[in-house]
Protein backbone atom coordinates (compact mmCIF):
# COMPACT_ATOMS: atom_id res chain seq x y z
CA UNK A 1 0.00 0.00 0.00
CA UNK A 2 1.08 3.61 -1.10
CA UNK A 3 1.91 6.10 1.77
CA UNK A 4 -1.07 8.55 1.77
CA UNK A 5 -0.67 11.56 -0.70
CA UNK A 6 -2.73 14.84 -0.69
CA UNK A 7 -2.02 17.11 -3.58
CA UNK A 8 -0.64 20.58 -2.25
CA UNK A 9 -1.69 23.70 -4.32
CA UNK A 10 1.31 25.34 -2.59
CA UNK A 11 3.25 23.07 -4.80
CA UNK A 12 5.23 24.47 -7.83
CA UNK A 13 4.16 21.48 -9.39
CA UNK A 14 1.08 21.88 -10.74
CA UNK A 15 -1.84 20.05 -9.64
CA UNK A 16 -2.67 17.62 -12.31
CA UNK A 17 1.20 16.36 -11.95
CA UNK A 18 0.43 15.65 -9.07
CA UNK A 19 -2.67 13.79 -9.14
CA UNK A 20 -0.62 11.96 -12.06
CA UNK A 21 2.28 10.72 -9.57
CA UNK A 22 0.17 9.67 -6.87
CA UNK A 23 -2.27 7.72 -9.64
CA UNK A 24 0.57 6.43 -11.13
CA UNK A 25 2.43 5.25 -7.89
CA UNK A 26 -0.30 3.36 -7.20
CA UNK A 27 -0.76 1.50 -9.93
CA UNK A 28 3.08 0.82 -10.64
CA UNK A 29 2.62 -0.49 -6.57
CA UNK A 30 -0.29 -2.72 -7.77
CA UNK A 31 -3.35 -1.00 -5.30
CA UNK A 32 -4.88 -0.39 -8.55
CA UNK A 33 -4.35 -3.71 -10.56
CA UNK A 34 -4.44 -4.79 -14.14
CA UNK A 35 -7.67 -4.81 -15.41
CA UNK A 36 -9.27 -2.70 -12.48
CA UNK A 37 -10.81 1.10 -12.99
CA UNK A 38 -9.17 3.46 -11.22
CA UNK A 39 -11.49 5.98 -9.18
CA UNK A 40 -13.86 7.92 -11.51
CA UNK A 41 -13.44 11.67 -12.74
CA UNK A 42 -15.97 12.54 -10.37
CA UNK A 43 -14.76 10.81 -7.44
CA UNK A 44 -11.15 12.12 -7.64
CA UNK A 45 -12.43 16.16 -8.36
CA UNK A 46 -14.44 15.48 -5.01
CA UNK A 47 -11.95 14.04 -2.69
CA UNK A 48 -9.20 15.93 -3.98
CA UNK A 49 -11.31 18.95 -4.58
CA UNK A 50 -10.09 20.05 -7.87
CA UNK A 51 -11.04 20.19 -11.43
CA UNK A 52 -12.44 17.99 -14.14
CA UNK A 53 -9.93 19.60 -16.22
CA UNK A 54 -7.18 18.82 -13.90
CA UNK A 55 -8.16 14.96 -13.27
CA UNK A 56 -8.53 15.08 -17.45
CA UNK A 57 -4.96 15.88 -17.67
CA UNK A 58 -3.61 13.79 -15.34
CA UNK A 59 -5.47 10.90 -16.60
CA UNK A 60 -4.11 12.05 -20.44
CA UNK A 61 -1.01 11.68 -18.99
CA UNK A 62 -1.35 8.00 -17.58
CA UNK A 63 -3.18 6.88 -21.33
CA UNK A 64 0.16 8.30 -22.70
CA UNK A 65 2.46 6.82 -20.56
CA UNK A 66 0.38 2.99 -21.49
CA UNK A 67 -1.06 2.65 -17.93
CA UNK A 68 -4.57 3.20 -18.55
CA UNK A 69 -6.65 2.78 -21.33
CA UNK A 70 -10.69 5.07 -21.32
CA UNK A 71 -13.39 2.21 -22.17
CA UNK A 72 -16.75 3.93 -22.97
CA UNK A 73 -19.09 1.95 -20.57
CA UNK A 74 -16.35 0.95 -17.89
CA UNK A 75 -14.59 4.12 -17.03
CA UNK A 76 -10.51 4.61 -16.90
CA UNK A 77 -8.85 0.75 -16.60
CA UNK A 78 -5.32 0.00 -15.86
CA UNK A 79 -3.52 -1.51 -18.36
CA UNK A 80 -0.22 -2.16 -16.89
CA UNK A 81 1.26 -6.00 -15.93
CA UNK A 82 4.02 -5.43 -13.42
CA UNK A 83 6.97 -6.79 -14.09
CA UNK A 84 9.84 -7.08 -11.20
CA UNK A 85 13.39 -6.42 -12.72
CA UNK A 86 16.03 -6.32 -10.00
CA UNK A 87 19.87 -5.41 -10.66
CA UNK A 88 21.79 -5.82 -7.55
CA UNK A 89 22.61 -1.92 -6.98
CA UNK A 90 19.27 -0.31 -7.53
CA UNK A 91 18.83 -0.34 -3.76
CA UNK A 92 22.41 1.47 -2.91
CA UNK A 93 25.73 -0.03 -3.50
CA UNK A 94 27.19 1.16 0.23
CA UNK A 95 24.27 -0.76 2.31
CA UNK A 96 24.20 -3.64 -0.19
CA UNK A 97 28.08 -3.99 0.19
CA UNK A 98 27.55 -3.47 4.18
CA UNK A 99 24.60 -6.57 3.74
CA UNK A 100 27.69 -8.91 2.41
CA UNK A 101 30.34 -8.46 4.52
CA UNK A 102 32.32 -6.25 2.26
CA UNK A 103 34.10 -2.54 2.80
CA UNK A 104 32.68 -0.26 0.44
CA UNK A 105 35.00 2.29 -1.13
CA UNK A 106 33.87 5.30 -3.07
CA UNK A 107 36.71 7.52 -5.42
CA UNK A 108 34.71 11.01 -5.72
CA UNK A 109 35.55 12.14 -9.20
CA UNK A 110 33.87 15.66 -9.42
CA UNK A 111 31.32 16.90 -7.84
CA UNK A 112 29.64 20.62 -9.54
CA UNK A 113 26.73 23.23 -9.08
CA UNK A 114 24.82 23.09 -11.80
CA UNK A 115 21.48 24.62 -13.62
CA UNK A 116 18.62 22.34 -13.44
CA UNK A 117 15.47 22.86 -15.51
CA UNK A 118 13.94 24.25 -11.76
CA UNK A 119 17.13 25.46 -9.99
CA UNK A 120 20.08 24.32 -9.14
CA UNK A 121 21.29 20.75 -8.50
CA UNK A 122 24.30 19.23 -7.63
CA UNK A 123 26.10 16.39 -9.84
CA UNK A 124 28.50 14.02 -8.41
CA UNK A 125 30.09 11.70 -10.40
CA UNK A 126 31.55 9.02 -7.77
CA UNK A 127 33.38 5.63 -8.98
CA UNK A 128 32.11 2.67 -6.17
CA UNK A 129 33.71 -0.38 -5.35
CA UNK A 130 34.72 -2.60 -2.77
CA UNK A 131 38.10 -2.67 -0.58
CA UNK A 132 40.10 -6.26 -0.10
CA UNK A 133 42.40 -5.41 2.41
CA UNK A 134 44.47 -2.88 0.78
CA UNK A 135 43.49 -3.42 -2.85
CA UNK A 136 40.55 -1.39 -4.11
CA UNK A 137 38.42 -2.74 -7.15
CA UNK A 138 36.11 -0.28 -8.56
CA UNK A 139 32.28 -1.68 -10.24
CA UNK A 140 30.09 1.11 -10.71
CA UNK A 141 30.56 4.66 -12.33
CA UNK A 142 27.77 6.47 -10.82
CA UNK A 143 26.75 9.90 -11.96
CA UNK A 144 23.80 11.83 -9.91
CA UNK A 145 21.88 14.54 -10.38
CA UNK A 146 20.02 16.24 -6.91
CA UNK A 147 17.70 18.75 -6.74
CA UNK A 148 19.05 21.09 -4.32
CA UNK A 149 16.16 23.04 -3.64
CA UNK A 150 14.98 19.53 -1.61
CA UNK A 151 18.44 19.01 -0.22
CA UNK A 152 20.19 22.20 0.10
CA UNK A 153 23.67 22.24 1.68
CA UNK A 154 24.18 18.39 0.29
CA UNK A 155 27.00 19.48 -1.11
CA UNK A 156 28.91 20.11 1.96
CA UNK A 157 29.07 16.55 2.71
CA UNK A 158 31.84 14.28 2.42
CA UNK A 159 30.92 11.25 -0.01
CA UNK A 160 34.14 9.48 -0.10
CA UNK A 161 33.15 9.23 3.73
CA UNK A 162 29.85 9.00 3.44
CA UNK A 163 26.50 7.32 1.30
CA UNK A 164 24.69 9.86 -0.19
CA UNK A 165 21.02 7.41 0.80
CA UNK A 166 22.35 7.35 4.10
CA UNK A 167 22.64 11.33 4.34
CA UNK A 168 19.61 11.62 2.92
CA UNK A 169 17.51 9.25 5.48
CA UNK A 170 19.41 10.61 8.20
CA UNK A 171 19.51 14.58 7.62
CA UNK A 172 16.57 15.21 5.32
CA UNK A 173 14.22 12.53 6.59
CA UNK A 174 13.92 11.04 2.53
CA UNK A 175 13.55 7.32 1.85
CA UNK A 176 14.07 6.70 -1.26
CA UNK A 177 12.18 3.50 -1.74
CA UNK A 178 11.46 3.33 -6.00
CA UNK A 179 13.82 2.87 -9.07
CA UNK A 180 12.55 3.56 -12.62
CA UNK A 181 15.65 2.50 -15.19
CA UNK A 182 16.55 2.04 -18.64
CA UNK A 183 19.44 -0.58 -19.84
CA UNK A 184 21.77 1.10 -22.72
CA UNK A 185 24.93 0.76 -24.07
CA UNK A 186 27.49 3.16 -23.74
CA UNK A 187 30.78 3.64 -25.47
CA UNK A 188 34.32 4.11 -23.84
CA UNK A 189 35.49 7.27 -22.03
CA UNK A 190 37.73 9.50 -20.11
CA UNK A 191 35.88 9.02 -16.94
CA UNK A 192 35.31 5.35 -17.56
CA UNK A 193 39.08 4.37 -18.31
CA UNK A 194 39.52 6.61 -15.17
CA UNK A 195 37.06 4.34 -12.79
CA UNK A 196 37.83 1.03 -14.57
CA UNK A 197 40.98 1.50 -16.21
CA UNK A 198 42.12 0.19 -19.98
CA UNK A 199 39.38 -1.73 -21.38
CA UNK A 200 40.15 -2.03 -25.23
CA UNK A 201 38.61 -5.21 -25.39
CA UNK A 202 35.54 -4.50 -24.61
CA UNK A 203 32.68 -2.37 -27.20
CA UNK A 204 31.11 -0.34 -24.59
CA UNK A 205 29.60 -0.68 -20.85
CA UNK A 206 26.04 -1.52 -19.34
CA UNK A 207 24.59 1.48 -18.16
CA UNK A 208 21.33 2.03 -16.04
CA UNK A 209 19.71 5.36 -16.13
CA UNK A 210 16.75 6.77 -14.90
CA UNK A 211 15.06 8.13 -12.06
CA UNK A 212 14.66 7.55 -7.97
CA UNK A 213 11.39 7.91 -6.27
CA UNK A 214 10.37 8.28 -2.40
CA UNK A 215 6.93 6.40 -1.20
CA UNK A 216 4.84 9.67 -2.20
CA UNK A 217 6.61 9.06 -5.41
CA UNK A 218 8.60 12.47 -5.46
CA UNK A 219 12.18 12.46 -7.85
CA UNK A 220 15.23 11.95 -5.08
CA UNK A 221 17.25 11.49 -7.93
CA UNK A 222 18.33 11.00 -11.17
CA UNK A 223 20.88 8.68 -11.76
CA UNK A 224 23.25 7.34 -14.37
CA UNK A 225 24.85 4.00 -13.43
CA UNK A 226 28.27 2.03 -15.46
CA UNK A 227 28.78 -0.93 -14.78
CA UNK A 228 32.63 -2.38 -14.81
CA UNK A 229 32.70 -5.51 -17.52
CA UNK A 230 34.38 -7.24 -14.51
CA UNK A 231 31.40 -7.11 -12.74
CA UNK A 232 29.23 -10.39 -12.60
CA UNK A 233 24.80 -9.37 -12.64
CA UNK A 234 22.11 -11.10 -11.70
CA UNK A 235 19.06 -10.55 -13.23
CA UNK A 236 15.66 -11.59 -11.81
CA UNK A 237 12.16 -11.48 -13.70
CA UNK A 238 8.71 -12.50 -12.65
CA UNK A 239 5.49 -11.96 -14.43
CA UNK A 240 1.94 -12.18 -12.46
CA UNK A 241 0.08 -14.74 -14.92
CA UNK A 242 1.22 -17.66 -16.71
CA UNK A 243 2.22 -15.67 -19.81
CA UNK A 244 4.48 -12.71 -19.92
CA UNK A 245 2.83 -9.73 -21.78
CA UNK A 246 5.55 -6.79 -23.21
CA UNK A 247 4.57 -3.39 -21.69
CA UNK A 248 5.23 0.36 -22.56
CA UNK A 249 5.43 1.73 -18.86
CA UNK A 250 8.95 1.89 -17.33
CA UNK A 251 10.01 -1.36 -15.00
CA UNK A 252 9.90 -0.50 -11.38
CA UNK A 253 12.94 -1.78 -9.84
Amino acid sequence: MTAEFALNPHEPTPLYAQLYRMLRLRILDGEYAEGEAIPSETVLRDVHGITRSTVRNAVALLVKEGLVQQIRGKGTIVTYTPINHSIWNFGGFTDFSRARGQRPVTSLLSRTIEDGPEGKVLKLVRARGVAIEETRTFLNLDTSWIDLRRFPDLEKFDFEQLSLYQVMREHYGVVPTRSELTLSIVPHSDLTQQAFGPTPEVPGFICASGDVYDSTGRLVERTSVIYSPTLEMKVGMSWNGAQPRPTHAPVSA
